[in-house]
C-alpha cells in the first residue's frame, strides 16, 4: 500500500493561533509538525516501491522540505489552487501505482486502524466519535461494514458514525473523482461529494475502523484540544517512566 499526504490547508481560520505563511500541517504539535506526527503513525504501513507522496500548496516549501528530510524519496506534488481535496488528490493520481491511503495533513490521530484492514476502497469510519465530532466532519451511515450513506458536516447526526480524513483509494476511484461535480459557489471538488459520485457510479466503501481519539485542525478550539491532548499523554508517559 502506498501512502499520500494532502497538505495544502491554509489554515485562514486559525488566525494568530498559527504563524503566518505555515500550512496547517506544519502546526507543531509538541516536538514535531501535525504531518510529522502523522508520518511517524502511518509510513510503517507504506509497503511498495512506489514513494510516498506529498501534495503541498503552490507556493508552500515548509511542507516539502520537510517531507524530504524526513523521507528521502517522498515525491512532492503542488497543487497550483485550494480548489478541493478531491482536486488535490488527483494531483497525485499520477504517481498512485495501486491501493494508497490518503490522509489530510492536518489530523492528530490518537489511536489506531483496526486490522485487519477490509481491502480498498475503504473509509475510515469513528464509530467511537460523539455528535459534534460527526457536525465538525462528515457522517458516515453503515450496513454492517458497507457505507451507504454519506452526509457532510450534517446538523443533526443521529445514528451517523463519524467519518475520518483518511480513505483507502484505488486508483480506479481516483479516476472517478475526476468526472466528479465541481461546487460552483466555491469552484472546488470537494471529497465528500466525490466519494458520493463514485457511490452513485457503483463503487462500494468498506470500514476502516478507527478506535481511540481523532481531532480534524480547524479552528483554534480544536488546536486547543489537540495540545491539551498531547499534554495529557506526556504527564501520563512521564508518570510511567522508571525513577533513578
Amino acid at each position: 500500500m502506498q501512502l499520500v499526504f494532502i497538505c495544502g490547508g491554509r489554515g485562514t481560520r486559525l488566525g494568530e493561533h498559527k504563524p503566518s505563511g505555515v500550512p496547517k500541517s506544519m502546526i507543531a504539535l509538541g516536538a514535531e509538525p501535525l504531518v510529522g506526527r502523522l508520518m511517524r503513525q502511518l509510513l510503517p504501513y507504506h509497503a511498495v516501491s512506489a514513494p510516498p507522496v506529498f501534495v503541498v500548496a503552490g507556493d508552500d516549501e515548509h511542507v516539502a522540505r520537510f517531507a524530504r528530510a524526513r523521507c528521502p524519496g517522498a515525491a512532492i506534488v503542488r497543487q497550483a489552487a485550494p480548489d478541493g481535496v478531491a482536486n488535490a488528490m488527483l494531483c497525485a493520481r499520477h504517481l498512485v501505482r495501486g491501493p494508497a491511503l490518503v490522509v489530510l495533513g492536518d489530523l492528530v490521530l490518537d489511536g489506531r486502524l483496526v486490522e485487519p484492514w477490509p481491502p480498498a476502497p475503504a473509509l475510515a469510519v469513528w464509530s467511537g466519535g460523539d455528535a459534534a465530532s460527526v457536525r465538525r466532519n462528515y457522517g458516515v451511515r453503515l450496513r454492517g461494514e458497507l457505507v451507504e450513506e454519506l452526509a457532510e458536516k450534517p446538523p443533526d447526526p443521529g445514528d451517523l458514525a463519524c467519518g475520518l480524513g483518511l480513505y483507502l483509494l484505488t486508483p480506479e476511484v481516483l479516476d472517478l473523482f475526476a468526472l466528479a461535480p465541481i461546487d460552483p459557489s466555491r469552484n472546488e471538488r470537494e471529497i465528500t461529494e466525490a466519494l458520493r459520485f463514485a457511490m452513485r457510479r457503483g463503487v462500494r466503501f468498506s470500514a476502516l475502523r478507527f478506535e481511540g481519539r481523532y481531532i480534524n485542525i480547524n479552528t483554534p478550539a480544536d488546536l486547543d484540544a489537540a495540545r491539551a491532548l498531547d499534554a495529557a499523554r506526556a504527564l501520563d508517559g512521564a508518570a510511567a517512566a522508571p525513577r533513578g
